[in-house]
């Protein structure tokens, strides 16, 4: 047997946030399983791949990704640590290639069978995950430091994931079909998560889940959950992220409101604005429902940036259907809006549904869409010039220049803050005001 003590392992981490967060969780466990972590996968004995499975472009980076890897030149042979009656000898440790998560979930047997090279692939991974890579590659497993969740790389912020699976089964999505239903996390667990965030010295935590509004666990919902999350000394930023349009209660709305350290932002996927189309993807709304809901926010959290994300080519959209959507966003004006192209996903129910737009049409749309969006964010942006506003740094360009995030701007997704400042370190919050726009970015200066 192998010591896990002389095993390095490196992990890449694909999809989205929560995927981040089930890639750290992997982190953690291998650590505190003895195992060492490596800086990449050229230096690592096991490679680790967590894979996304959501929509076609995020599988087929994933399987581009593991053959990298197999043919990469990691297949080579290193020489370990090996227990042999009671004595360390050494030798010749085969590197492995493990993918894991999202899409060796719903592809287990198909993997198996076309990529025989991955020396393991596991679905979801819980709790035994480490176990299960000791057993499979011969690794004694010795003690390490214990965590249970391991930032990949240091930075400002954490996401707090406070469920998995999703039951709102919306016709075009396979998170259901890979998660299972929505099972919320205990608050014991959400605030023992949040509390290791903030003990690496996070400055902001990202509230996130596949529909965040739908947390329950017994009397606590996602208002209560929060305002527990805020009484933890540290992060001076709590951001909520994904909330679906039709669970957000009064009480959350007031959280919005109240609560100092969460952000006044606030994430709602709306997907359109068609009732019809709405309808066939299984939502209960339409344009006029949701500029309601934005004109409560607007009118009881002053100031509140919303973020939406909006789909195109959805099976049956039709020009009219479009155009309300294109009229919704005119009406709305907001802050931040990103769009995707509907990707069919077998297993799903639209996955059947005949009137395909053709791909040029939805390239159409999608760059109609955004262009309208483009011009709406530079509007926005161009009159907060002068404004004074607080912007966390992430990053320096030079010695006097950084790049950050305003607090109405989400990592990944949302713009880049460029800031003059001095004296500032990097995951530091500071109070900057906006000297210039552009598109989709702020310029300015601290004071």
């Amino acid at each position: 047997m192998f010591l896990s003590s002389d095993i390095s392992f490196h992990i890449i981490s694909l999809g989205c946030a929560k995927n981040l967060v089930d890639s750290e969780r992997i982190n953690g466990a291998l650590m505190s399983a003895g195992f060492a972590r490596a800086g990449d996968s050229n230096e690592a004995d096991i490679t680790i791949i967590n894979t996304c499975g959501f929509i076609n472009t995020a599988k087929e980076e994933s399987i581009d990704v593991i053959f990298d890897a197999l043919g990469g030149g990691v297949k080579k042979r290193k020489l370990k640590n090996f227990m042999e009656n009671g004595r360390i000898v050494k030798k010749s440790f085969p590197v492995k290639v493990v993918a894991v998560g999202c899409l060796t979930q719903r592809y287990m047997e198909k993997m198996k069978e076309e990529i025989p090279e991955l020396d393991f692939i596991c679905g979801i991974t819980d709790e035994t995950f480490a176990g299960q890579v000791c057993s499979r590659f011969g690794i004694t497993m010795e003690p390490g430091h214990g965590a249970s969740r391991v930032p990949i790389i240091s930075q400002a912020y954490s996401y707090i994931k406070i469920s998995d699976g999703c039951s709102n089964n919306c016709s075009f999505c396979a998170i259901p079909l890979i998660r299972g239903p929505a099972r919320s996390f205990s608050p014991e667990l959400v605030l023992a998560d949040a509390s290791d965030a903030a003990a690496y010295g996070v400055k902001e935590l990202i509230i996130i889940a596949q529909d965040i509004a739908s947390y329950r666990w017994g009397d606590v919902g996602l208002a209560e959950i929060v305002g527990k999350i805020t009484e933890i000394k540290g992060p001076e930023w709590i951001r909520l992220m994904y909330c679906h349009p039709n669970h957000i209660e009064e009480t959350l709305i007031d959280c919005l409101a109240n609560n100092e350290k969460v952000l006044k932002y606030i994430d709602i996927p709306f997907q359109h604005a068609s009732g019809k189309v709405l309808k066939s993807m299984g939502r209960a709304g339409d344009g006029a429902k949701y500029i309601g809901l934005i004109e409560k926010l607007r009118e009881r959290v002053p100031g509140i940036r919303i973020r939406s994300s909006f789909m195109v080519g959805y099976p049956g959209e039709d020009e009219g259907d479009f155009q309300a959507l294109m009229e919704f966003l005119r009406e709305a004006r907001l802050d931040r809006v990103g769009a995707f192209i509907y990707s069919p996903e077998e297993g799903t129910r639209s996955f059947g549904l005949a009137d395909r737009v053709p791909a040029r049409e939805k390239r159409k749309r999608y760059n109609e869409l955004m262009k309208l969006q483009k011009a709406i964010s530079s509007q926005k942006l161009e009159k907060m010039i002068g404004a004074d506003v607080r912007v966390i740094l992430e990053e320096r360009l030079d010695g006097s220049t950084f790049a950050g995030r305003s607090e109405y701007d989400a990592p990944e997704v949302d713009g880049i803050f460029y800031l003059t400042a001095s004296g500032a370190g990097l995951n530091s919050i500071v109070r900057a005001r906006v000297t210039g726009s552009s598109e989709y970015d702020l310029y300015g200066e601290m004071y």
